[in-house]
Parts: structure tokens; sequence; C-alpha cells
């Protein structure tokens, strides 16, 4: 079972309502004598526990004695359990045998502050308990598997475990009421019933949880003061408090991320986020600064040509109006004169047109003998709107599609070099199978069952699950459609003087609609693609994650985007649609100078910022608020199970009360690829887009190492060979 000293470090925490007449109900003591029986110690032992409740029943009957709340239970994984569950997930550890050090260069000792990691590479082996002694740290069983192959140990022992279930109907199906799939395993192994009959398991901790038998599954932070590796190991230096150094040389300091102790603590797949992050943050510098002093060239260039709007209309109000508009050719002159004074502004032909609308319009509607011309100019918004399309936009469209590849190929170089580093280039091949996955089939050898579901049915709900997708993108076109009829009429039938007015109404009303619409939508396409993939039912959590990626990507690209293709390509020649859905005289079209730029533009702006709010809302207000509700409560009148506990329950209650991470890559990854998407496709319209994706992801990278590490439950710690 192991020693005292290895039982000190706190592997897993469960966490179930307090009964002080029975303390557990027959299943959830049925999982925990499986858990005991799996070699992990409890804290406290159930069987005790339930003993002494029992003997002791009428005291705790006594309605004057205040009742605990919550019953913690403390899960200790000894070293020799956690050594072989290791060997049967096939995880490789670092052997005894150093690899050597790139050499150091003068810009090595440059950059020397802004590295974070200091972690030694070794060789690696897939390990074996029998030859343990190979593997490098295993003269300190504490310390020898890091936190982040710890939790998922214990995470893997705990979600293996089968608790018997009824009424499963068909095999390899859900059952109705646990929503869950049975495996099929002979009653002779499990040691119960009659010889050679069948009993049908599911994994137990999802279904307790699910049943609300426990309250929280979770693993514990390290946290700044919490004692839980022995006192005897830290005297001696041999740990160190992994979450103290993260929280300074990460959430507490702006330099590169320490990839390696990210990984060591929270696993290789969230530092493969952190780090493809770095990568991308890192080589988005230049095309920011490069879009920031084309905005600016754009600036001066619309300040310049605002200015020969009154050298314009200057040179048109020495003209004669009764001369210029009694001869035609006199007019037309006037008007080539007239643009010669704005030739270095944008859009010259579009202006021309203006020009000569205007001086025609005069000419017919105004006595001659008391007319003259004026061009109205640009005034303050309108001079911003047009200086992100300007003449190097075409140049920066350029450079955008060079680092939109430069950076994919620099990041396979760094994935390439983080997998061999950490050892899972063959964890996809390696992989075991999901908790979750239903079906079984004899082994024709051995006749055991092993994981098997036929891959036609799969193939049969993978269809009916593109069939649902194909609906929600008509569903969002449905919505672009609404989007543009509103803006369009409103265009034509809202009349302000004000152009400040007219733009808010039209263009930045429409925006937001489209935004609210994207979010709704996502949101609901969200929850049907996850039971959608449920449904599908994958061997491994790989496979699993890669047919929920493609499902969210392919809707996403649909939802962010349709309206940003429509202003970019389609906005032109639908009169004839407005008139069949009875609005005649509607046209939704670029306006008098046919440029459809600005209006891409500030579609572009207002996703990148309508976007990561509701994120930044659950991410960080909810949580802020939830603490400070909870400080707030707790100061006024502590529970009795937190006056009475130590000090690591008092530890494990404060995780306990803090919100689930969820499925944080996902989430990310999804918002990341959607504004990386914005700029590789449209930042030609919105030069600043790659300085506000920087900024973007510079406090994002923080905002998330303190999600992490303070405001939420600390995820497990799974593995995976690429993002």
């Amino acid at each position: 079972m192991g020693s005292e000293k290895e039982l000190q470090v706190i592997d897993y925490v469960l966490v179930c309502e307090k009964n002080t007449v029975q303390p557990y109900s027959r299943q959830t003591l049925d999982f925990l004598r499986e858990v005991k029986g799996a070699g992990l110690t409890l804290d406290p032992d159930p069987d005790r526990q339930q003993a002494e409740t029992l003997r002791n029943g009428e005291m705790e009957h006594d309605d004057n004695k205040p009742k605990e709340q919550n019953q913690i239970i403390k899960i200790y994984a000894p070293f020799e359990v956690l050594s072989q569950a290791a060997e049967k997930m096939r995880l490789k550890m670092p052997l005894d045998v150093q690899i050597d050090d790139t050499p150091t260069t003068g810009l090595s000792y440059v950059l020397n502050y802004l590295h974070t990691d200091n972690e030694e590479n070794y060789f690696s082996a897939p390990y074996k308990h029998d030859k343990q002694t190979l593997f490098k740290g295993i003269e300190n069983k504490i310390t020898f598997f890091r936190p982040a192959v710890r939790s998922l140990i214990v995470h893997h022992i705990l979600n293996h475990i089968q608790m018997p279930i009824e009424n499963q109907e068909e095999r390899g199906e859900p059952n109705e009421e646990t929503g869950m799939c049975s495996v099929q395993i002979s009653n002779t192994k499990k040691g119960c019933g009659k010889e050679g009959g069948a009993v049908k398991y599911i994994p137990a901790l999802p279904y307790l949880l699910m049943k609300k038998e426990f309250k929280a599954a979770f693993t514990l932070h390290e946290g700044p003061e919490e004692e839980t590796i022995a006192s005897s190991a830290q005297e001696n230096g041999d740990c160190e408090n992994r979450w103290s150094e993260l929280h300074k040389l990460w959430a507490g300091t702006y330099r590169y991320q320490p990839l390696w102790k990210i990984r060591n603590y929270f696993g290789e797949k969230i530092a493969f986020y952190f780090a493809v992050m770095q990568t991308l943050f890192l080589s988005l510098f230049l095309p920011a600064l490069i879009g920031l002093l084309i905005f600016i060239y754009g600036l001066y260039q619309s300040i310049s040509c605002s200015n020969a709007y009154s050298d314009l209309n200057t040179f048109l109000y020495g003209q004669k109006c009764s001369i210029v508009c009694s001869t035609p050719n006199m007019t037309s002159e006037v008007i080539d004169e007239a643009v010669d004074q704005i030739r270095h502004c944008d859009n010259v032909a579009g202006r021309r047109r203006n020009i000569e609308r205007i001086i025609n319009q005069i000419c017919a509607t105004v006595t001659q003998t008391d007319c003259f011309f004026q061009i109205p100019s640009d005034d303050v918004f309108n001079v911003i709107k047009s200086s992100f399309d300007n003449a190097a936009t075409p140049i920066f469209g350029l450079i955008i599609c060079l680092w939109g590849t430069i950076f994919l190929e620099i990041w396979k170089r760094k994935n390439a070099e983080l997998v061999y580093e950490w050892d899972v280039e063959n964890y996809e091949n390696d992989e075991i199978v999901r908790p979750e996955f239903c079906g079984t089939e004899p082994d024709p050898i051995t006749g055991e069952p092993e994981a098997f579901y036929p891959a036609r049915r799969r193939q049969l709900k993978a269809v009916l699950s593109f069939s649902v997708g194909v609906i929600m993108v008509g569903c969002v076109f449905i919505s672009v459609l609404a989007v543009v009829i509103y803006k369009t009429w409103a265009r034509f039938r809202v009349t302000t003087r004000n152009s400040f007015e007219s733009f808010l109404l039209t263009t930045i009303v429409s925006s937001l609609l489209n935004a609210l619409s994207i979010s709704i939508l996502g949101k609901v396409y969200h929850v049907i693609a996850v039971k959608m993939t449920d449904w599908e039912n994958y061997r491994t959590q790989t496979d699993y994650n890669d047919a929920l990626i493609i499902k969210l990507f392919a809707f996403e690209f649909a939802n962010n985007y349709s309206s940003l293709f429509y202003i970019a390509f389609l906005r032109t020649n639908n009169e004839q649609f407005f008139t069949s859905i009875g609005l005649p005289g509607l046209e939704d079209n670029c306006g008098e100078l046919n440029n459809c730029m600005t209006e891409l533009c500030f579609q572009v702006l207002t996703l990148m910022i309508t976007k990561p709010l509701p994120k930044f809302i659950n991410d960080v207000i909810v949580p802020w608020l939830k603490k400070l509700m909870n400080r707030f409560c707790n100061g006024r009148k502590k529970s009795l199970s937190q006056r009475n506990c130590s000090k690591v329950d008092e530890n494990i209650l404060r995780d306990y009360n803090k919100l689930d991470l969820g499925d944080f890559t996902l989430e990310e990854y999804t918002e990341k690829a959607i504004q990386y998407g914005f700029q590789v496709l449209f930042a030609v319209s919105f030069p600043l887009g790659p300085l506000i994706f920087f900024l973007t992801i510079f406090f994002d990278i923080h905002v998330d190492a303190n999600r992490l590490l303070s405001m939420y439950k600390r995820p497990i710690a799974h593995m995976a060979q690429d993002i």
C-alpha cells in the first residue's frame, strides 16, 4: 500500500453531501470500496465511517447539534499503484540519460531574462514497473511522477471503475436513464452472481456525478499555502511549490511562456495551447506594426484629401454659374479642373461622378443668376472612415498572405519540436479507450470483450449530424438576410442630416445585430454538436475531439464570415430581390462612391470587439463576482464545515467553491481561429486588425493564466500530440 510518507500528497478530492443518518448511499459506498480495491487510500475510510455512524446513530439525530454540509473524501495514490497504472497507460518517462544542451550564443545571453524554462531534457522510454530503476528521479518516489501525470493517472483509475446498471436494451447504445453505455462483463470475473452469467457495467464516477451522489470530483491546486507534500521532502529540497513558481513566472510577469512548467502542472494539452499562442503573438508583431503605419498613412492621405476639398470649393466659387450651366463644354471643363484639385484622393472615379451629379443638379434646379457651386467636404467621421482604404492596402494584403503562411510553417516546426521533447509522438497510437465509449465485441482468440463499434453505424450517424449542420448553416444565412433587409430599409427610410447618426443607425446597428445573431447561433450549435458527437460514439478522446472540431469549425466559418463575404463580393444588383419581398425602390449597394471597404472595415471591427465580450464576461467577470460573493457570505457567517476543519480542508473547500473550467482548449482554439481568419481574409479592409489581435492575445494570455491558477478548479492534465 505504501508508507505513510507516500500518502501525504492529495491526488484527488470527492465532495458529497453530508448525511447524518447514513454517510453514503449503497451505490456510493460500493464505488468507494472499488476505489480502495484499486489500491487507492481514502480519508476518511468509508467503511469505518459508516460503522461509526451506525453505532452512534442516536447521537447523530440530535436536532440541537449543528450539521456539516459537505463530506470531503481525500484520495491518496501510493507509488506502487501509480507505477503499475503508468505502465498500463503506456506513459513515457525520462531515462537517466541527459540530452546535450544546444550551444549558447551571444543572442541567448541577451534573451536570457525573457526565458522562463530551465528544465533539463532527457531521453524517454515507455515506463516499465519492473525496470523502474532505469528512470530519472526514481530515488524520490514522491516527486517521480510530475503533478500533471499523477492527476492524470488517478483520474484514469477512477473513471475506469465500473458499476452494474440495468435496463440496457441494445448493445453499444446509451442507456435511456443514464445516457451512458454499458460493457458486458462476466460475473465470474467480478466474483458475483451465478456462474457463467453476465452483468452490464457503466463508468461509475460520471454516473454518480450525474445523479448528484457526488457534488464535485477534482484535483487540487497546490496553492500558495497548501501543504500536500511531506515536509521532509521539502526540507531536503526534493520538491517545490509549482503553483507559486508558475504564478511568479507566468501570471505575474510579461516574459516568454514557461511551457515546460505549464506542461508539468497542467499537462500537454493546455501547454500546447499556450505554445501556439506565444508563437502567434510573436509572429503578429510585424503585421501589427505595418498595419498601424498603413493606417497612419491613410489618415494623412484622408486629411490631405479633406483639405483639398477646400481648394476645390474655392475654385468652384470663382466660376460663374450662368456661364457654366449654359455652356455644355464649359461644364465638362470645369468638372475636369475640379477633379484635378483632388487627384491624390482615393476613388477618384467615384468622386468625379459625385461632382458631376451635384453640378448638374444645381444647374437644373437653381436659378442660374443666383447659384454657385459647392461640393460638401468630408467631416471628421468620414475622414476617419476613408483612412482605412488607401493606396497601400493592397501591399498590406500581400504582407498578410505571406504572414499567414509563414506563421503556419513556424508553428509546424515548433509543434514538432515540442512533440519530440515532451515524448508524445506516439500518444495517439497508444491512446486508451474513452470511458464513455459504447460497444464491445468478443475477441476471436481469447473471447474477452474488446472495444468495438461498427463503422457503418457511425457513418450513418455522421450523415445525420451533417444534415443538422446544413440546417443550422441555413439559419445563419436567414439571419444575415434579415440583417441586410433591416440595414437597407434603415438607409432609405430613416432620414438624418448627420452622417454619424446615419452610419450608426445603418452600419453599426446592423453589425451589432449580426454579432448578436452569431453569438446565439454559435451557442445553440455548440450544444447540438456536442450531443451529436457523443451519439456518434468515438473510441478515443482524440477521435472524439477531431469530430467535434470539424463540426464546430465548419459551422463557425459560415456563421462568422457569411456577412463579410456578402459585403465584400455580393452586395450589388439586388433591387429585384427587394421588389420581390414587397420593398420596391430599395437596393443594398455600396453608396455614392461604390466603396464597400468602409462597410467591410467596420463589420470586421465590430466582430473583433464583440466576439471576445461573452468570453470575457463568462471567464473573468462571473468568477470574480462569485469569489466576492463567497468572501462576503463567508465573512458574515462561516459554516460549521469551515470552522471546524483543518487548513488542508479549508483549501479543499476554497477550490470546491470555484467554477469548473470546462473544455478550456476547445473554446480558446475556436475563438483564436476565428480571429486568425479575420486577419488572413479581411485584414486588407481593416489594417488595425492585426494590432487589435496582437493586444487581444497579449491580455488573453495573462487572463487565462490567472483563470487557470486562481479562478477555476484545476483541470485534468490531459495529454495531446498536437493542437
